[in-house]
C-alpha cells in the first residue's frame, strides 16, 4: 500500500499542469456550493438565535381591533399571571414637519417595550429614561435618517394628526427593524399614553393592535399558543379576528425574504459544479490515456488489476480532497463579497462564516465526487491488457451500443450525487431531481447540436482551401474534445445570458408596466364624507384622481358549507397566510385597466338585493383562488359587519399588482357593500416631480387622516431590491462562466499536448508557426462562437419560460449582453488556444523522431 501511495504521489507531482488544471477546475465548481451553503447556514443560525429578539416576545396577540376585556383575561390566565406583558399600536399616517409632509409608520409603545431585544441609541441615553420621557410628554423617538427625511433636528416639532410632538431621541437600530427589506414609510415611536391627542384613531383606519408576552424560561411558547388559540376560539368562534404570532411564524416570514432566492442561487451554483465535473472527467481521460501503457507495464511486472485500480482511485481522491480544501479557502474569501450583494436585505449584524456542515459536504463531494465524475473514464482500466504495449493510442473513438449503455450506467452515480446536492440546496428532492433532469436535457440538446455541426465539418472540409480544410478536419476528427468544449461554453453562456432577460423584464415592468401609466401617489383611509371634498381638491389642478374604490373589512365564514378553518385544513396547498379569516372586500362597476377576466363571466352590473334569495356574484383574483383552493361555482359565506351573506364565484381575474392601482383579491357584486361602513382607496397621476412636495403638503394640511404613499419611491425601492438579488444571481452565473473558461483552458491545453506529433509533422512539411497558430485559434474561435450563438438563442427561450412560470410572463428582450458574449467568446477561446499551443510550438521538430 505504501508503494502505491508513493507511486500515486509521484505521478501527481510529475504532471504539474494536469494537477493544477484539475485542482483549479474542481475548486471553482465546489466554491459556489460552498458559498451558498455557508450563506444559508449563517442566516439560519442567526434566525434560530435571534427569533425572540426579532419578535421582541415569546408570542404576540395581534388584531385589527382592541382586545376585549374577556380576551385579555383569558390570555392572562392561559399564559401565566406572572408573564411580562407589553402593548403596541401601529398604523400609517401622514405627518408634517416645518417644511415637509410625508407618510410615516406610527408605533405607539408602553413603558415595558421591548420584552426581548433592545434599542441602540446614538447618544448615551438609557432606555428607561427614553421610555419614561415618552410616557410623560409628547416626545418622539426615531432614527437620524428618518429625521433627515423630514428635515428635522433634536428639539424640532412634528405634527401628527391634530397634535404636535417634539423630536427628543434618535436610535441607530430598533428591535424589529433587522429584516425590513421594503419599508413603505419611516418608523416613528411615541407613547400610547400620548397617542390619543393625535385624533387619528377613527373608523376605517388600518390599525394593528399587539399585545406581547414574555413567558418564563421553562414555558413552552408553542404549546401555550395552541392552548390560547383554542380558548380564544371558544369565546369568539372560529372566525375570531385575534391572531397569535410565535417565533415559528417569524422564522417562516423572514426565511422567505431570501430563502427562495437562496435556493435559486444554490441551483445556479450546481451548474458550475456540473461544468467542473465534466471538465474533470475530460482531464482525467487524457491523463489516463497517456498512462495506459504504464498500467499495462505494471500488469506485466506482476501488479494485479486491483492495485492498478487503487492507484488511480487514490490519485483522484487526493486531487479531489485538495480541490475541496482550495474551494473552502476560496469560499472563505468570497463569502463576505457575496454578503455585500444582499446589503439592505439581510440583517446588518449578520456574521457570515463558513458553515461546518457545508465544509464537511464539500470535502466529501471533492474526495468522492471526483471519482464519480471520472467514473466513465475510470472504467477503462478494466479493459487494459498487456497487449496494449504493442499498439499506438488513437484519438477519439466512437463507442458501440454496449459501450454507450455502459457509459450511461456509469453516469448514474454522479447524477445521483447532483440530485442530492441540488435537493439539499433547494430543500426539495423533487426540485433537485427536476433541476438535474433539466440540466441533463440541456446537455443532451447541446451535444446533439454539437454533433450535427461537427459532422457537417467533414463536408465543409472538402470544399475549402488548405488552411480551412485542416480546421474543419481537426474539428470533425476530435469530436469528443470539441464537443466537450461546445457543451461547457454553451451551458455557461446560457446561464450568464439568461439573467439579464428576466432582470430587464422585471425592472421595466416595475418601473413602467406595459400599456399602463403608473400613478405618482396612492391614497388610503379616505373617509366616506371626504369623497366629494377630495374630488373638489383635485378639480382643475391638472392632476388626475382615479375612481375611489370602497374597502370593507370582513371575514370568510365558510366555503361550500364547510367552516373556513376546516376548509383550510383540507386544502394542503393553502398558504400559511390564510390562517387568518379577515380580508378586504370591494366592488366596482367596471374592471380597472390592470384587471382582466381570464375565466368565467363578468359580475352582473345590476345591484344585488337581499330579497332575491340568490347568492351575489364574486370575482376572485386568479392566484388567490389557487392558494385558497377555490374555483368557479364555489359558494362562500362572508361576514360583513356582523351580517353573514352568501356569494358565488363567477369569474377569476388576472391582476397586475405592479400597476399600483386600488386592486383587491375579491370583488363583490354591486349592492352588497352599499350600506356597510367603509373607507376608500384612490391613486393620483400626472404630478410633475417638482410639484410632489407641494401636493403632499397640501393634502396633509387639508386631510390629516389620509395616508399618501409615494409610488415612485416605492418603485425605486423595489427596483433596488430586484437589482441586488439579480446581482447575486449574476455573481453565480459568472462563477459558472469562470468554471467554463477553465474547462476550455484545460481541454485546449490537453488537445495541444495530444496533437504534438501532428503539429510537429506540419512544421516538418513546411507549415509556418504563424499558420499553425492560426489553425488552432480558428478551431477554438469557431467552437466558442458557435457555442455562444447556440446558447444565446436558447437562453431567450429559456428566460421566457422562466418568466412565464415564475414572474407572470414578465419578460423583455435584451440584446446587449448577448451581443457582448457573442463577440467576446470567440476572441477569448482563440487567445486560450494561442497560449495553449505556444509551449508545443517552442519544441524542436526533431522531437518527432525521438
Amino acid at each position: 500500500m505504501k508503494f502505491l501511495l508513493r507511486l500515486s504521489w509521484r505521478d501527481i507531482s510529475r504532471n504539474r499542469r494536469f494537477t493544477l488544471l484539475f485542482l483549479v477546475n474542481l475548486a471553482l465548481g465546489l466554491a459556489g456550493f460552498m458559498v451558498i451553503g455557508s450563506f444559508s447556514g449563517s442566516l439560519n443560525r442567526y434566525l434560530d438565535g435571534n427569533l425572540k429578539e426579532i419578535l421582541t416576545a415569546d408570542l404576540v396577540l395581534q388584531s385589527s381591533r382592541p382586545l376585549t376585556k374577556q380576551e385579555i383575561e383569558i390570555s392572562r390566565a392561559m399564559l401565566q399571571p406572572e408573564a411580562r406583558i407589553s402593548q403596541q399600536i401601529s398604523f400609517y399616517s401622514m405627518v408634517k414637519g416645518s417644511t415637509v409632509a410625508k407618510l410615516a409608520q406610527i408605533v405607539a409603545i408602553d413603558g415595558a417595550y421591548p420584552l426581548y431585544g433592545s434599542f441602540r441609541y446614538t447618544g448615551s441615553f438609557a432606555h428607561s429614561r427614553v421610555l419614561n420621557d415618552l410616557q410623560q410628554e409628547r416626545k418622539l423617538l426615531m432614527s437620524r435618517e428618518t429625521a433627515r427625511t423630514f428635515d428635522l433636528q433634536l428639539g424640532d416639532t412634528l405634527k401628527i394628526g391634530q397634535a404636535e410632538y417634539q423630536v427628543a431621541f434618535f436610535y441607530e437600530q430598533d428591535p424589529e427593524g433587522e429584516f425590513t427589506a421594503l419599508e413603505l414609510a419611516p418608523k416613528i415611536y411615541l407613547s400610547i399614553a400620548q397617542l390619543g391627542d393625535s385624533g387619528l384613531i377613527r373608523f376605517g383606519s388600518r390599525i394593528t393592535y399587539k399585545r406581547f408576552f414574555r413567558l418564563s424560561a421553562s414555558s413552552d411558547a408553542a404549546a401555550a399558543a395552541v392552548g390560547l388559540n383554542k380558548a380564544l376560539a371558544a369565546v369568539a368562534g372560529e372566525n375570531g379576528s385575534v391572531r397569535i404570532v410565535t417565533t415559528k411564524d417569524v422564522n417562516r416570514r423572514l426565511g422567505r425574504v431570501v430563502g427562495y432566492f437562496g435556493k435559486f442561487l444554490g441551483l445556479a451554483s450546481m451548474v458550475a459544479l456540473f461544468l467542473a465535473g465534466m471538465s474533470a472527467a475530460y482531464l482525467f481521460r487524457e491523463h489516463l490515456q497517456a498512462r495506459l501503457k504504464e498500467t499495462a507495464i505494471m500488469l506485466c511486472l506482476g501488479a494485479n488489476r486491483r492495485q492498478c485500480l487503487l492507484l488511480h482511485a487514490g490519485q483522484l481522491s487526493v486531487l479531489g480532497f485538495l480541490a475541496a480544501c482550495m474551494s473552502i479557502f476560496l469560499g472563505w474569501w468570497l463569502l463576505p463579497l457575496f454578503g455585500r450583494l444582499f446589503t439592505g436585505i439581510i440583517p446588518p449584524n449578520l456574521h457570515l462564516m463558513l458553515d461546518p456542515i457545508s465544509v464537511i459536504i464539500t470535502l466529501v463531494v471533492g474526495t468522492i465526487g471526483s471519482l464519480l465524475f471520472c467514473l466513465p473514464v475510470y472504467l477503462r482500466l478494466f479493459t487494459v491488457q498487456p497487449l496494449q504495449l504493442l499498439h499506438e493510442q488513437r484519438g477519439d473513438t466512437e463507442p458501440g451500443i454496449k459501450g454507450m449503455a455502459l457509459l450511461g450506467a456509469s453516469l448514474l452515480p454522479a447524477l445521483a450525487m447532483l440530485v442530492l446536492l441540488a435537493a439539499s440546496l433547494s430543500g426539495s428532492l423533487y426540485q433537485g431531481a427536476l433541476f438535474t433532469a433539466g440540466l441533463v436535457v440541456l446537455v443532451v440538446i447541446f451535444s446533439l447540436i454539437a454533433g450535427l455541426l461537427l459532422n457537417r465539418c467533414r463536408h465543409w472540409s472538402r470544399k475549402s482551401g488548405l488552411t480551412w480544410k485542416i480546421v474543419w478536419r481537426n474539428l470533425h476528427r476530435n469530436r469528443l474534445s470539441t464537443g466537450a468544449v461546445f457543451v461547457a461554453i454553451a451551458t455557461a453562456v446560457l446561464l450568464v445570458n439568461l439573467v439579464p432577460q428576466v432582470e430587464n423584464g422585471l425592472m421595466a415592468e416595475i418601473g413602467r408596466p406595459e400599456g399602463m401609466e403608473l400613478p405618482v401617489f396612492f391614497l388610503i383611509d379616505i373617509q366616506e364624507e371626504q369623497q366629494q371634498p377630495l374630488r373638489a381638491f383635485f378639480q382643475g389642478s391638472g392632476h388626475e384622481l382615479s375612481s375611489l374604490a370602497p374597502m370593507v373589512r370582513g371575514r370568510i365564514v365558510s366555503v361550500n358549507s364547510v367552516p373556513f378553518s376546516k376548509w383550510r385544513q383540507q386544502q394542503s396547498g393553502v398558504d400559511a397566510v390564510f390562517r387568518r379569516t379577515e380580508f378586504n372586500f370591494s366592488s366596482r362597476e367596471q374592471l380597472d385597466a390592470s384587471e382582466t377576466v381570464v375565466k368565467g363571466l363578468p359580475v352582473r352590473p345590476t345591484p344585488w338585493s337581499w330579497e332575491s334569495g340568490q347568492p351575489f356574484d364574486i370575482s376572485m383574483e386568479e392566484q388567490f383562488s389557487e392558494r385558497l383552493g377555490v374555483t368557479l361555482g364555489d359558494r362562500m359565506v362572508v361576514d360583513i359587519q356582523g351580517i353573514e351573506l352568501e356569494g358565488q364565484i363567477v369569474n377569476l381575474r388576472k391582476v397586475r399588482w405592479n400597476s399600483f392601482q386600488p386592486n383587491f383579491f375579491m370583488l363583490l357584486q354591486k349592492g352588497v357593500l352599499d350600506d356597510a361602513p367603509k373607507t376608500y382607496l384612490a391613486s393620483i397621476s400626472r404630478v410633475a416631480p417638482e410639484e410632489k412636495i407641494q401636493v403632499v403638503n397640501r393634502l396633509a394640511e387639508r386631510f390629516a387622516n389620509i395616508s399618501v404613499i409615494d409610488v415612485t419611491r416605492t418603485v425605486e425601492l423595489l427596483g433596488d431590491i430586484t437589482a441586488k438579488l439579480t446581482r447575486s444571481l449574476r455573481f453565480m452565473a459568472w462563477l459558472a462562466m469562470a468554471t467554463g473558461v477553465v474547462a476550455v483552458v484545460s481541454i485546449a491545453r490537453q488537445e495541444a499536448l495530444r496533437r504534438e506529433r501532428e503539429i510537429n509533422l506540419l512544421r516538418v512539411l513546411g507549415a509556418g508557426v504563424g499558420r499553425i497558430r492560426m489553425i488552432t485559434m480558428m478551431e477554438f474561435a469557431l467552437l466558442g462562437g458557435a457555442a455562444a450563438l447556440t446558447a444565446i438563442l436558447l437562453s431567450y427561450g429559456c428566460s421566457y419560460t422562466v418568466a412565464w412560470l415564475l414572474f407572470d410572463r414578465i419578460w423583455q428582450f435584451q440584446w446587449q449582453s448577448g451581443l457582448l458574449l457573442l463577440g467576446a467568446l470567440p476572441i477569448t477561446c482563440a487567445m486560450i488556444a494561442f497560449l495553449a499551443i505556444d509551449s508545443v510550438l517552442r519544441r524542436k521538430p526533431v522531437a518527432l523522431l525521438s
